[in-house]
């Protein structure tokens, strides 16, 4: 009797140890490019203290949903989206040579996550992964206001179902073209250089 009680408890416990060992984590870890060489350095963007405020303005909090074995799984970003948006948008404006504070600048630059979702559809043999990132970015002075969408999408097919590297690459190559985009704009350093004096 013992021993049928041992044997259980050991096929149980390896059970959830096998059952940990082979799910996926749910949270997707991306880590931005910073500013290349071809982002120029212009002192003139000196005069103009820049606050940069960054909010997650999407509707649910999730990067992506995809149903694995019967069961709806919930995607996370890490480090959030807003943190994300807030770190490529200071490496942006400090290449660029703006000056840069937490609080009290002549400029507020407010970046809105509006999407960020990685959308999965799957069947037996094939998935379809389609990405959209859309982000607005709100360049407010004391002289006015200027507003620019930037955004993109992406759409990858594959065979089988889908896994978190099959979306994290997709995400992370739509990532790296608003990113690219971000760091190529010239309309949003001349907007805060109009605005902030």
């Amino acid at each position: 009797m013992k021993m049928k009680k041992f044997s259980l408890a050991a096929l149980v416990v390896s059970s959830i140890f096998l059952a940990a060992c082979t799910s996926q984590n749910n949270t997707l870890v991306f880590n931005p490019q910073a500013p290349t060489s071809t982002v120029s350095f212009n002192a003139n963007n000196q005069k103009a203290i820049v606050s940069v405020v960054t909010k997650d303005g999407r509707a649910q909090p999730e990067i992506s949903t995809v149903v694995r074995d019967g069961q709806i799984q919930n995607l996370q970003a890490s480090p959030a989206v807003d943190q994300l948006f807030q770190q490529v948008m200071q490496q942006n404006l400090n290449a660029k040579g703006f000056h840069l504070t937490t609080n009290g600048g002549n400029t507020t630059v407010l970046v809105t996550v509006k999407e960020f979702f990685a959308k999965v559809s799957q069947g037996n043999l094939r998935h379809e992964i389609n990405s959209k990132i859309q982000l607005e970015v709100h360049v407010q002075g004391i002289r006015g206001n200027y507003t620019k969408n930037l955004g993109s999408t992406r759409t990858q097919q594959g065979v089988f179902n889908a896994n978190n590297d099959d979306i994290k690459k997709v995400l992370d190559e739509n990532l790296k073209d608003v990113i690219k985009a971000i760091y190529q704009d010239q309309e949003i350093a001349n907007a805060i250089n109009q605005y902030s004096n």
